[in-house]
């Protein structure tokens, strides 16, 4: 689940922000059984879906173009659910646990925080990613401020000239902070993005 994996921050500013990915080979989808699956993983998430930030499909947009049911129905190999509570996101693991649908499951957050949901729920992680940060010619980044917001679209369609632009707007007082965050989570394509903590992030920084 790379493109979740390097989000910027500190330890206490993402402490907002879980990513779930539950998935299939893509050659599976079509297979009815499996469909079932998926479907049944989207009526879980249905039911905390007061708590998601955001969710979404591969190329199928997030929570701003669909709602929960469109992505059931279309019954695409890939689901996607941001949470902005940690207990919430392990509530909804136990739940994936206990009805043992036979699919992969990734979470991406502070490692710690999520290791340590795991281990509340008896579950021994598969297989553990660590980002290790960038190298290269940094300076050439956007400064860590603009980072923390844009590297929440791990597709890097987040762009920080939109970014600085609705800044502006915001400081004019030609848009809200919540409507700016919501633009922004419109750039990423699978949903991943967290309006809630971009919200959060635009507010410190205007």
């Amino acid at each position: 689940m790379s493109h979740s994996l390097h989000r910027c921050g500190t330890a206490e500013n993402l402490k907002d922000d879980y990513v779930m990915l539950i998935m299939c080979r893509p050659d599976q989808a079509n297979d009815p059984e499996v469909k079932s699956r998926l479907q049944e993983a989207w009526d879980v998430l249905s039911s905390f879906e007061a708590d998601l930030t955001n969710f979404g499909s591969v190329r199928g947009g997030g929570r701003h173009r669909k709602a929960i049911k469109d992505f059931r129905d279309e019954g695409k190999f890939l689901i996607h659910a941001v949470f902005k509570d940690r207990d919430v996101m392990k509530a909804c693991l136990g739940e994936l646990k206990r009805r043992d649908l036979g699919l992969p499951v990734t979470v991406s957050g502070l490692f710690e925080e999520v290791k340590g949901a795991c281990r509340e729920m008896g579950l021994v992680p598969h297989t553990v990613q660590s980002s290790l940060g960038i190298v290269g010619k940094t300076e050439m980044l956007p400064d860590e401020k603009a980072l923390e917001i844009t590297t929440m679209c791990g597709h890097a369609m987040v762009s920080q000239n939109l970014l600085a632009h609705l800044i502006k707007k915001v400081r004019s007082g030609k848009t809200t902070h919540a409507d700016a965050a919501l633009e922004l989570s419109r750039q990423c394509e699978c949903g991943i993005f967290n309006p809630a903590r971009a919200e959060r992030l635009l507010k410190q920084m205007v």
